[in-house]
């Protein structure tokens, strides 16, 4: 007897999100729809008195609707809007919610770019910005204010991957009539349930594991009921919309986002517990790790990790020695995103601009990094090579 499809497992559903081939000529996947107008059959239809699936371009296209709906199915969402970017997801998602006079809490680990935009712009729309410790958990209920409208998470959070306890948080924002929304990039659809925890609004950078191939900008922001319809109405007004290549390629890196995020997840593990072993390392910050203090929080909210993490080289160590030994990396790139094939090694600064609460990580040098799809054995050798370089 045939599966019913509510009861498909996940590699089954991501092979087949939005696929219609007896619609496409039996072609699997789906066409690219380039376009802006979309003509009416008559001016009845053109005034919207008559049923017209679409009406322009820019507000849908089957290209952005198989997209949608598959993100939608994976999170279940009500709706799903997508963006040309996460942090352009990030933006509407805030502008979705927030008004002249409210108060948002936000936590101190969040993204940087999302932080940029969060200080310089939303100050001028009269909205007050307050940052809470990434670990604040229960004790968010003595920063609520009649007039806070949003309690945002990033978790784990940017550079130093800290987690939150979302269900708690949640719990206490809802009670206090709040919307919550998360930047769930890290964990993804496949990982971590924002909707199961109560989290109202789910953004996820699609640029990292849901393309996954390094070469497309792309945001999408999920939500149900009145804050999906809030949303739609908000990308429309302000005339954002997602290219139909990239929406395409969004649609194609969903069939094998599984094996990616799997292998990633594995790789980037293991090259943590290698990190952890070393003399000139302080601490090591992954969630998956057993040493990590967010630990427990991971195992019983998340199903797997991502390959992205971050460690301390402890201050001893001078810059231009960290400088000549990452120059001796041959498979990592230096470079800014994650989520693609390839794997990654940076250093980021906790300056003033990035953090408004006294971080807890140790003091040294903050680096990142990412693994991607080559072979794990092959990157530990590479990372061996940097530390070879410091000194152990």
């Amino acid at each position: 007897m045939a599966k019913n499809k509510a009861d498909l497992r996940l590699k089954t559903i991501l092979s087949s999100l939005s696929l219609a081939p007896k619609q496409t000529e039996g072609f699997v996947n789906p066409p690219i729809y380039r376009g802006s107008t979309v003509v009416s059959e008559t001016l009845a239809q053109y005034r919207g008195e008559e049923p017209q699936r679409y009406d322009y371009g820019r507000v849908g296209t089957p290209s952005s609707e198989a997209f949608e709906h598959a993100i939608s199915h994976l999170y279940g969402a009500d709706d799903t809007v997508t963006t040309p970017s996460g942090l352009s997801a990030i933006a509407i998602g805030l502008m979705s919610v927030v008004k002249a006079g409210d108060h948002i809490l936000l936590p101190d680990s969040i993204y940087g770019t999302s932080r940029a935009f969060i200080t310089k712009m939303l100050p001028a729309w009269d909205v007050e910005i307050e940052f809470y410790h990434p670990r604040i958990n229960e004790a968010i209920k003595d920063l609520i204010r009649p007039n806070t409208s949003l309690l945002y998470f990033e978790s784990p959070g940017s550079l130093t991957f800290e987690l939150q306890d979302i269900p708690t948080m949640t719990k206490i924002a809802a009670e206090a009539g709040i919307t919550t929304m998360i930047d769930n990039t890290w964990g993804t659809a496949l990982h971590y349930r924002p909707f199961e925890m109560g989290v109202d609004i789910i953004i996820e950078a699609a640029t990292k594991f849901i393309t996954g191939h390094a070469d497309v900008n792309l945001g999408v922001i999920c939500a149900k009921g009145s804050h999906a319809k809030k949303l739609r109405q908000t990308v429309r007004m302000m005339g954002i919309c997602a290219g139909p290549e990239d929406l395409y390629l969004g649609l194609r890196g969903l069939r094998t986002m599984d094996l990616r995020l799997q292998q990633s997840g594995k790789t980037g593990l293991a090259l943590a517990e290698f990190v952890e072993r070393q003399n000139c390392v302080s601490e090591v910050m992954h969630p998956a790790l057993p040493s990590s203090q967010d630990h427990a929080l991971y195992q019983r909210d998340f199903t797997g990790c991502c390959g992205l993490f971050g460690f301390v080289i402890k201050p001893e160590i001078a810059q231009n020695a960290i400088d000549k030994a990452a120059s001796a990396l041959s498979i990592f790139h230096i470079g800014a995103s994650w989520g693609g094939y390839e794997s990654l090694f940076t250093q980021a600064v906790l300056t003033n601009s990035k953090r408004a609460i006294s971080s807890t990580i140790p003091e040294g040098y903050l680096m990142r990094v990412y693994a991607g799809m080559e072979d794990q054995d092959d990157l530990l050798d590479d990372l061996a090579v940097f530390f070879r370089a410091l000194g152990g």
